[in-house]
């Protein structure tokens, strides 16, 4: 099985995805006991200036709400941060802001498992053009994933993942799409 809320279609430790180094958070279950199933969460990310600027980022804020109830579940996150002066500079990527969004619902119970995450990034998913060798932040990228699976009562899970990529309108939306791809 996939992890909850997935995840695959990301680097790690680009601005508030995967593990992510340089924050501080607080994460609430059950809100303070009151709400079964409502849990939330807020991230600091302090700012951090590596060697790459495809690595690196300005200070920003995250959060998450989730809600789990009955083999049901839905979840949202948002984060936005500072961007450095070498990113705001690369070849790729417009604005002094690096925001992620994402979305997911799930289905857990009776054998069978079924989830969808949607996400949007705006200058966060970093690549680097294979025919140019220029690198930098893509402009705006959307991130489908959707998963299947069935519990054999005698042990074995049937998994099936998708991920689709919506279609860019443009060229330049194409080329970021294309070398974004993870």
């Amino acid at each position: 099985m996939l992890p909850e809320f997935g995840g695959d279609t990301a680097y790690s430790d680009n601005f508030f995805v995967g593990r992510v180094g340089g924050v501080a958070t607080y994460r609430n279950s059950n809100f303070f006991g009151l709400v079964d199933g409502l849990n939330f969460g807020v991230q600091y990310l302090g700012k951090n200036e590596r060697d790459s600027a495809n690595r690196s980022n300005g200070d920003g804020w995250g959060a998450s709400l989730s809600y789990e109830f009955e083999g049901f579940g839905i979840v949202g996150a948002y984060g936005a941060a500072d961007r450095t002066n070498a990113q705001e500079a690369a070849f790729y990527g417009n604005g002094e802001k690096a925001e992620q969004w994402a979305t997911g619902l799930k289905y857990d119970a009776n054998n069978i498992y079924l989830a969808a995450n949607y996400g949007e990034t705006r200058n966060a998913t970093r690549f680097t053009n294979g025919l140019t060798n220029n690198s930098g932040f893509a402009n705006k990228t959307q991130d489908i994933l959707l998963v299947a699976q069935y519990q054999f009562d005698f042990g074995p899970a049937s998994v099936h993942r998708f991920t689709p990529s919506p279609k860019p309108k443009t060229l330049k939306a194409w080329v970021a799409k294309i070398w974004s791809t993870t």
